[in-house]
């Protein structure tokens, strides 16, 4: 991704590499990274399907999945995310000098299973 466009105001492929800060009542309460995930549909034909990390300020993760007809990547784009709880958070995109210190810590850098299990063993030590 080119550090200078707002993945916000940019077409969706410009979201593969990009992070966003979460913020709610102006507070950084996480972040997001998106990488992009060709594959092939039942049809055999081409597709980009997205995957989104959530860094929580807490330590934990979350990990999702998108792909045609987009559901989650439209709202993030248009500066807003809520998560399954009912809470809005801005989504802010780091675009400036910050943004590879940012990717380095809070970015994808393992495959999405690896995000999962983790996410999981979150869940059940929450229990």
């Amino acid at each position: 991704m080119n550090d200078d466009r707002d993945p916000g105001n940019a077409g969706v492929t410009a979201l593969d590499g990009a992070i966003a800060e979460l913020v709610r009542n102006g507070v950084v309460a996480g972040w997001l990274a998106i990488q992009d995930a060709p594959f092939r549909n039942l049809f055999l034909v081409k597709q980009v399907g997205y995957w989104s990390l959530f860094t929580w300020a807490d330590g934990s993760i979350e990990i999702e999945e998108d792909y045609p007809p987009l559901a989650l990547l439209p709202g993030i784009q248009a500066g807003l995310f809520r998560d399954s709880d009912g809470n809005e958070y801005e989504v802010r995109w780091v675009t400036d000098d910050r943004r590879a210190n940012l990717w380095d810590r809070y970015g994808i850098h393992e495959t999405p299973g690896y995000y999962m299990a983790l996410a999981s063993k979150q869940h059940r030590n929450r229990q």
